[in-house]
């Protein structure tokens, strides 16, 4: 009897080259994955970050009991906007080298601004934090992927690759965690005036992804 690999590379051969397989994901069978993994390597034309992280999380990237909030009346500024990326106006020279300051949910675009939470009932006990950022430079070409880890909050404890830093005074805390700004990794071909792909996931909202030109 074939193995899985051999039946694979002969399905492919006969396909005439690559064939694209779905991944298994956690959110059951009655979630439709067409465009789970659709991701863009580059900003498209017409890009709509609210409309592109709406499909995709109604295709699996959100959880169930999120989709309400993100598809009603207040689910771009609310729901879908408080977890896109935006870089906060700080001095960049106190920020570690490599590392690129992001908030979520930037107020000039009328979003609310993502908080942050250590575990409690109110959250689920899961906790309200970006847990894992992948910054990827905007080209169809090949490129570094740079993950930053957040193994908890406020302080994010080893093995994290990422850090946090606080938008004013000294307290990331503040103002229920608003006040927090995650230092991400960014690859090494990435240059001012690049474009970048941000990818992040929320412990508690799921992945949200967005384009932004350093």
């Amino acid at each position: 009897m074939q193995n899985r690999r051999q039946f694979i590379r002969q399905v492919a051969t006969a396909a005439g080259g690559l064939m694209l397989f779905p991944l298994v994901t956690s959110c059951g069978p009655s979630r439709p994955v067409s465009v789970y993994n659709q991701i863009p390597f580059t900003r498209p034309p017409d890009w709509d970050p609210i409309a592109f992280n709406r499909k995709r999380g109604n295709a699996g990237a959100i959880p169930e009991s999120y989709l309400d909030d993100i598809n009603g009346p207040d689910g771009e500024t609310k729901h879908l906007g408080k977890h896109l990326p935006y870089i906060p106006g700080v001095d960049t020279s106190r920020m570690p080298n490599r590392y690129l300051p992001l908030m979520w949910g930037d107020p000039d675009k009328g979003y609310v601004r993502h908080p942050n939470a250590v575990p409690n009932e109110s959250n689920n006990h899961e906790g309200h934090w970006f847990n894992w950022i992948r910054i990827r430079k905007a080209t169809n070409f090949w490129g570094n992927t740079a993950e930053s880890t957040y193994a908890g909050w406020p302080v994010a404890k080893p093995p994290s690759t990422g850090k946090f830093a606080p938008f004013e005074g000294n307290d990331v805390t503040d103002d229920k965690g608003k006040n927090t700004i995650y230092l991400a990794l960014l690859p090494s071909d990435v240059k001012k005036g690049d474009t970048i792909r941000i990818w992040g996931h929320c412990l508690t909202h799921g992945e949200y992804i967005d384009f932004l030109t350093l």
